[in-house]
């Protein structure tokens, strides 16, 4: 049953987005709703049955099969609601060839541009696109836009009524159409592996198969004419650099490791590739991802920054900031400040930011400001901080790390 339920989890993360798509394309993304339904009931079908029965031979064709009965189940349910004629939607799904060159070469891709429709603010574009393209759940949604559940579910709700209003299909736009989408599936790719770096829930501190995806979407877009771009390279050197770095992030039990502690070093085969991504992404624009990418590279070189680098990053954060200003990159600042000038200025630059909203359920706002108050002696009030950082933590090994910090402190 653990190896169906792996199975399972597996499935829904790898096929789930091109399955949706599958199905939505027979329903326009106004009805995503049911392609949605239709997937999800699949799932439920496979969890009852799979256990029993045995993992099929080919269980994605087997998902899409129980998902296009079901559709076609709710079709007949709902068919006065629909525009298009019962029998055009209904119609078995099939793997589609891409059928021109200029064509997106992937269902999840297709999927992550529909959800980009113009006629979505991008906040609404981000937010469809991280649960359906990605397969987010609504919490997790929140917990990657910094947001609370209730408003994220209301702006899904918003969206898919939008698109509904204006019988939005699941067409990839024309290739001269991909660029005024692509920065909302870069801030979505960004997501989908922040989530699988840093997990919002679960048992483990990462899961590796959704950074391993967003790379690889990232490598897909590169891979066509219509959306490689510079800023794409940087997004993929970033991807790389951090991926790297996953090995040495738990240790054998699991258990997190802090990045002055880690003796696993960078994994050298992504390393190179992320080099040649950062050297592809040379262009005549300077963006945040080509700034977050050289962040990434000075972290993953090193365990410790020495005075060198620790003085490089602060530059690259000050100019990161004036690209990017966000609470976020501001914390991520204060950290570097603190490495170059020590606590006490660093504490001072911490000040305004403990009134911004997004950092009131952030972790790491308090697990930085508990390890300058630790650098600066004053334990006991670091103690406090860790403390609330580990109430705020997403994952067992993230709390135990903050806690047994917050013990070290007395």
């Amino acid at each position: 049953m653990a190896s169906v339920a792996q199975a399972l989890e597996l499935a829904f993360r790898q096929w789930s987005a091109g399955l949706v798509a599958v199905l939505a394309r027979r329903v326009g993304l106004g009805r995503l709703d049911l392609a949605e339904d239709s997937v999800q009931f699949a799932m439920l079908q496979a969890a009852r049955t799979w256990g029993f029965h045995g993992i099929p031979e080919q269980p994605r064709a087997w998902l899409l099969r129980v998902a296009a009965n079901r559709l076609t189940d709710l079709l007949r349910r709902r068919a006065p609601e629909v525009d298009a004629p019962l029998e055009e939607q209904a119609a078995p799904p099939e793997e589609e060839p891409t059928r021109y060159a200029a064509e997106l070469p992937d269902d999840a891709l297709r999927l992550l541009f529909a959800c980009c429709h113009p006629a979505l603010s991008r906040e609404m574009q981000v937010t469809l696109t991280l649960k359906v393209a990605c397969g987010f759940s609504v919490r997790e949604v929140a917990a990657a836009l910094l947001a609370d559940e209730p408003s994220v579910a209301q702006r899904l709700v918003r969206a898919k009524r939008t698109l509904r209003t204006c019988r939005a299909t699941l067409e990839v736009p024309p290739p001269d159409a991909l660029p005024e989408r692509l920065g909302s599936v870069h801030a979505a790719l960004y997501l989908l592996f922040n989530e699988g770096y840093e997990a919002s829930e679960g048992h483990d501190l990462s899961r590796a198969e959704l950074c391993a995806e967003a790379l690889r979407l990232a490598e897909v877009l590169l891979a066509h004419p219509g959306t490689a771009t510079p800023e794409g390279h940087a997004l993929a050197a970033l991807f790389c650099f951090r991926t790297a770095r996953l090995p040495g992030r738990v240790d054998a039990a699991g258990a997190f490791v802090p990045q002055d502690a880690r003796e696993t070093e960078a994994v050298p085969a992504m390393m190179a590739r992320g080099l040649r991504h950062l050297r592809a992404s040379m262009g005549t624009a300077l963006t945040a991802l080509h700034l977050e990418a050289e962040i990434a590279l000075v972290h993953a070189k090193t365990s410790t920054p020495g005075p060198e680098d620790s003085a490089r990053l602060l530059r690259l954060y000050d100019a990161l900031l004036a690209l990017k200003p966000s609470p976020i990159v501001a914390l991520g600042r204060v950290v570097a400040l603190g490495r170059v000038r020590g606590p006490a200025e660093a504490l001072e630059t911490l000040g305004p930011l403990r009134s911004e909203a997004v950092l009131k359920r952030y972790p790491y706002r308090f697990a930085v400001e508990g390890m300058l108050l630790e650098q600066a002696g004053e334990r006991g009030r670091a103690a406090d901080c860790f403390r609330q950082a580990a109430a705020l933590a997403r994952t067992p090994p993230q709390r135990e790390y903050l806690l047994a910090r917050a013990r070290a402190c007395g």
